[in-house]
């Protein structure tokens, strides 16, 4: 393939998005658990999403892919309205059961597994996808990167279902609706 093909292969323009929230999570698993990670505690979370189009081109009434606004709306809401300030919990945690009976109005982000930064990343390209597709179906997620602190981040760029391996996958878990479930 010549130099000329191969850039044509390539996405010209992406959107990317950045959002700013605070979550607690910790670790339960067998594996993690003699971590310092089994303690709850809280981090300063930043996720950055990069989406494109399949069609290349910008629409000719708003020189625009499409419009920030209608591409972010209930992405940025469910970070706001709905991850910040929840207490990110695995599935099989002890401590969730106390938490509904507890705090049951409180917010609760449940992960197959623990909830590490790494799966984070992979739940939220599948819900930044499900809303995309809900918006416009020429959509999709290039990237996401969640730092967990300012020298720890991940980026992933894989299909997410390729990554979860706590559930059977299907669409009825929370990160392949496009509403602001967490559970």
């Amino acid at each position: 393939m010549t130099i000329a093909k191969h850039a044509l292969n390539k996405v010209a323009m992406n959107i990317t998005f950045r959002r700013r929230w605070e979550a607690a999570h910790r670790f339960c698993e067998a594996a993690n658990r003699s971590s310092k990670c089994a303690q709850p505690h809280g981090h300063s979370w930043h996720v950055e999403v990069t989406i494109s189009r399949e069609q290349p081109g910008l629409e000719q009434d708003t020189n625009m892919l499409k419009s920030f606004e209608v591409l972010k709306s209930k992405w940025h809401t469910w970070i706001d309205d709905y991850v910040d300030h929840s207490f990110m919990v695995n599935s099989a945690d002890p401590i969730l059961n106390f938490l509904r009976k507890d705090n049951p109005e409180g917010r609760l982000l449940i992960t197959p597994g623990d909830p590490t930064t790494e799966i984070l990343a992979v739940l939220f390209k599948a819900k930044l996808e499900a809303f995309l597709n809900a918006v416009d179906g020429n959509f999709y997620v290039t990237q996401v990167k969640i730092e967990e602190t300012p020298t720890n981040s991940v980026c992933f760029a894989g299909k997410p279902d390729a990554y979860i391996h706590a559930y059977k996958i299907h669409t009825e878990h929370w990160w392949h609706k496009a509403d602001y479930s967490t559970q």
